[in-house]
C-alpha cells in the first residue's frame, strides 16, 4: 500500500512540474491571440446584442463606442476587428454605468420625464435582442421596489448581478478553452521530452531508490507552498523548467526511457512496433494529465502526503478560528431575495 502511494506521489509530482510548463506555455499563446478579450466580446454580444444572436453577432454599437469603453481598447485597428483588440477585463461597476449611460441618453431622446422613465424609454428603443433581457429586469426592479426605495439602483443592481451571472458562464468557457491548449500543447512537449507516462510509472515501481528520491522531493516541494505558488505564474517558467529537465534525467540517467538518448534509441531499434505503441499511449497520458492542470496535481500530492502520515491534515477555508462557519458577500437592496454567489470577471 505504501509503495502504491509512493508511486502515485511521485507521478504526481512531475505531472505537476510537466503542468507548470503546460499551462506557462498555453498561456503565452492565448494571451497573444488575445482569447479573455474575445470571451468577453462573445458574452457581451449575447447580453446585449447588435443585431440578434448569431455566430456573427457582436455588441452595441452604443456600448463599445462609449467612452469608457474605448479607453480601455483600441478604437481604431487596421484589421477591422474589435474583438481582437477588446480588454480582457470588465468590472460589473463599469458594466453597469455604461450601460445606465447608454440608456438614460436614449431616453432623453425620447423625451422621457424622471430618470426611470427615461432608462424604460432607452430600453424601448434598443433592438430586440437586447431589448428583451433589460425589460424583464426592469419588470423584476419594480416588482421588489419597497416603499420610497428608488427602482434605479435595484436596476442598476441586478443589471451588475445578471452582469457577473455571464462571466460565471465565459470562465467557463475560458477554462474549457484552456483545458483544449494544455492538452494539445502538453501532447507536444510530452514528445518534445519523450515524457512516457507508462515508462515512468515502471521506473518508480522498481527503482527503489529513484521512487524515494522523488518522494522527498514532492514532500520538499508541498512544506514550500509559497514558492510553489509562485512558480503558478510566467514570470518562474524558466526556473520550474529546470526543475522538471531536473527530474527527466534522473529518470534516464537511471536507465529508463525518458528523453531521448541512447537508452531510447535502444529501445526502438530493439522494439520497434511495441515501443512505438506504449510511447504513443503514454504520451496521450501525459498530456491528459496536463490537461487537468498544475492546481490539481498540487492538491493531489497534498492529499498523498496526509495519506501517507507526513502531513497535517488542512483547516477548512470557511471556518473560522472558533470553528464557526462564517459567510461573505454583497448585501442586496431591500426587498430583494436573492442567491448571493461570487463570479470571477474577465
Amino acid at each position: 500500500m505504501l509503495q502504491t502511494l509512493d508511486v502515485a506521489l511521485g507521478l504526481s509530482f512531475i505531472f505537476f512540474l510537466f503542468s507548470v510548463l503546460v499551462s506557462t506555455t498555453s498561456e503565452m499563446f492565448l494571451s497573444w491571440t488575445n482569447a479573455r478579450g474575445k470571451m468577453l466580446w462573445k458574452a457581451l454580444s449575447h447580453m446585449l446584442p447588435q443585431n440578434g444572436h448569431g455566430p456573427d453577432a457582436k455588441p452595441l454599437n452604443e456600448f463599445v463606442d462609449h467612452p469608457l469603453m474605448t479607453a480601455v481598447h483600441r478604437s481604431t485597428n487596421t484589421d477591422g476587428s474589435l474583438a481582437k483588440h477588446f480588454p480582457s477585463y470588465l468590472p460589473h461597476t463599469q458594466f453597469s454605468q455604461v450601460l445606465m449611460d447608454i440608456l438614460e441618453t436614449k431616453g432623453t431622446e425620447a423625451k422621457g420625464e424622471t430618470r426611470w422613465e427615461q432608462i424604460q424609454a432607452g430600453i424601448g428603443s434598443l433592438g430586440e435582442g437586447s431589448r428583451g433581457p433589460l425589460q424583464a429586469l426592469s419588470r423584476d426592479a419594480e416588482r421588489n421596489l419597497l416603499p420610497g426605495q428608488d427602482p434605479l439602483g435595484v436596476f442598476q443592481f441586478l443589471a451588475s448581478q445578471w452582469y457577473d451571472g455571464m462571466m460565471d458562464r465565459t470562465t467557463g468557457w475560458y477554462k474549457r478553452l484552456s483545458q483544449v491548449w494544455n492538452f494539445g500543447v502538453g501532447i507536444v512537449l510530452a514528445v518534445v521530452c519523450n515524457l512516457n507516462t507508462i515508462a515512468i510509472t515502471r521506473a518508480l515501481s522498481t527503482n527503489d531508490d529513484l521512487r524515494n528520491a522523488f518522494v522527498q522531493k514532492a514532500e520538499a516541494s508541498v512544506k514550500a507552498q509559497s514558492e510553489l505558488a509562485a512558480k503558478m505564474g510566467a514570470e518562474a517558467s524558466k526556473g520550474a523548467r529546470a526543475v522538471f529537465d531536473e527530474a527527466v534525467t534522473e529518470l534516464a540517467d537511471a536507465g529508463f526511457p525518458v528523453g531521448w538518448n541512447k537508452t531510447t534509441a535502444k529501445a526502438w531499434a530493439t522494439h520497434p512496433f511495441s515501443t512505438l505503441f506504449e510511447s504513443l499511449l503514454g504520451w496521450l497520458m501525459a498530456g491528459a494529465a496536463a490537461a487537468l492542470g498544475a492546481q490539481f496535481w498540487f492538491d493531489l500530492m497534498k492529499r498523498i502526503i496526509n495519506m501517507r502520515g507526513t502531513g497535517a491534515k488542512p483547516l477548512s477555508s470557511t471556518a473560522d478560528t472558533n470553528g464557526e462557519v462564517g459567510m461573505a458577500g454583497p448585501i442586496p437592496p431591500a426587498g430583494l431575495i436573492i442567491d448571493g454567489t461570487t463570479s470571477l470577471q474577465g
